[in-house]
């Protein structure tokens, strides 16, 4: 998002979304298997969505309140003197809130899959300017996931290095993640769990809970520093309450995982070396927003108070997983309050896999909607900070592998047709919640509103122009002289 490449005729494709945006012409244009459905929540949440007339502009003032701040330009001569009557363009380039994208990082940089070629070079292209142009954050789909990063860590550094050479952030996902079936467990670890997995490996089952821990410690310490501060944050742990395998091969089938010890060990470990790398740590997990899964919401909530309360975890993330069927829509109401529960831990709220491709929705115009209503109410609530789709193409999407359906990611289709969730997306993130602004000054001085962000301002005056790159993220005061050199 902050590294706009140019198209071949020379137009700027994200200043177009910009102006499209704000002009208003694109918006013409989970739950998992297995799980217990939601309790007390039926699609009736669906008709709730419009029931509150006043939710957007309830939503508009939260969102003018907690996600802009007073710019002031002073434009001064070479003497310091205020200068009358003086140009000033107020452009912005880049949101200070995350909005981000799953990647199949293999695909990204190599235009392969496991080693394989799939689709083609022009895919591959179309795949690096969706990225880079639509989203500010990044996080891998599966290769910082233990056993697939020891055995893919060149390809994921690449994948790393990539976003980082264009200004975006990376989330790490994930450190430590119990479950066997999806690769996510190195086999050594597996036989040390007491668990057979052919298919991974792991054919020689001795149980051992030390070599766990010790393996375990070690991988966090590992992957953390292997990377420094190019990744951004670090989930220690997912999926706790529906995965907790490796925490039962340490301390017994009977344990309460989200209160485990070994869980409060690993953050214990986990904070030490993030804060001597400068990095966050968090949670993630499903159903803990998506409604109504209200045991879920409970456990999350104890998971949250056990690591911040008793074991002291300076936790700076809570995320939601967001994968939300057509039954476990939330209303702007229950968007808001549900995240509300989880507030008083000083963790930021995150949105880590936001997609719509399970249920039954009645077309991509259903989806879209509910991305518009979902998105807002969200980025109106003070606590959040994060905003991440599940894969955002048709072509590299997990629903296949996951459950045999067809893909559905959640901005383009197989040949990259904007789906109207598309359209919403780019309204609002470039458009309604963009500042691009202009003015002259009164008095030496040009004030404005302006969504937190990176800017670039320009100065005229006497027919002199000068740019400055400027950081909004508090009221701020610029002072530009359009005479001093640069």
């Amino acid at each position: 998002m902050t590294n706009p490449s140019d198209s071949d005729d020379g137009i700027d494709r994200r200043r177009y979304l910009q102006l499209a945006g704000a002009a208003g012409l694109l918006a013409a244009g989970s739950g998992t298997a297995g799980a217990a459905r939601p309790t007390d929540h039926t699609t009736a949440a669906a008709n709730a969505l419009a029931a509150a007339d006043d939710w957007e502009a309830a939503a508009d003032e939260r969102i003018a309140d907690h996600r802009m701040a007073d710019l002031a330009v002073e434009v001064v001569d070479d003497e310091g003197e205020p200068i009358e009557g003086a140009q000033v363009e107020v452009s912005m380039t880049d949101h200070a809130y995350e909005f981000g994208t799953m990647i199949a990082a293999e695909f990204l940089t190599n235009g392969t899959e496991w080693g394989e070629e799939i689709y083609t070079p022009e895919d591959q292209a179309k795949y690096q300017e969706t990225v880079e142009d639509l989203f500010n954050t990044v996080v891998l789909e599966n290769l910082h996931k233990w056993n697939l990063w020891e055995d893919n860590a060149g390809i994921a550094d690449e994948a790393v290095d990539w976003a980082i050479e264009r200004g975006m952030d990376v989330r790490g996902h994930v450190c430590l993640w119990g479950n066997v079936g999806a690769y996510a467990i190195p086999a050594d670890v597996v036989e040390a769990m007491g668990v057979e997995w052919e298919a991974g490996g792991a054919t020689d089952p001795d149980h051992d809970p030390e070599y766990v821990v010790e393996r375990s410690m070690d991988h966090i310490e590992t992957i953390i520093t292997h990377y420094g501060d190019d990744i951004a944050e670090w989930e220690i742990t997912n999926e706790v309450i529906h995965q907790p395998a490796m925490i039962e091969a340490v301390e017994g089938e009977d344990v309460d995982p989200v209160e485990a010890e070994i869980l409060g060990d690993w953050f214990e470990h986990a904070q030490t070396v993030a804060d001597e790398e400068g990095v966050d740590i968090a949670i993630n997990d499903y159903n803990t927003l998506a409604g109504g899964y209200e045991d879920t919401r409970d456990t999350y909530e104890r998971q949250i108070e056990y690591l911040v309360e008793e074991r002291g975890i300076d936790l700076d993330g809570v995320g939601f997983q967001c994968h939300f069927a057509d039954d476990e829509r939330l209303s702007p109401a229950e968007i808001t309050a549900g995240l509300d529960r989880y507030e008083g831990y000083g963790a930021g709220f995150r949105a880590t896999e936001f997609d719509t491709f399970q249920g039954d929705w009645a077309d991509p115009e259903e989806q879209g909607e509910y991305l518009r209503t979902f998105l807002k109410a969200f980025f109106s609530h003070p606590g959040t900070d994060s905003f991440l789709v599940w894969g955002h193409w048709d072509g590299v999407h997990w629903a296949p592998d996951y459950d045999g359906s067809e893909p559905d990611g959640v901005l383009f289709d197989q040949e990259w047709n904007p789906k109207p969730a598309h359209d919403h997306y780019t309204d609002l993130v470039f458009g309604e919640w963009w500042t691009d602004e202009d003015g002259e000054t009164d008095g030496g001085s040009y004030e404005t509103r302006a969504f937190k962000g990176d800017y670039e301002i320009t100065v005229c005056h006497a027919g002199t122009e000068r740019t400055v790159e400027a950081t909004v993220t508090e009221d701020e005061t610029v002072t530009v002289s359009p005479y001093e050199e640069s």
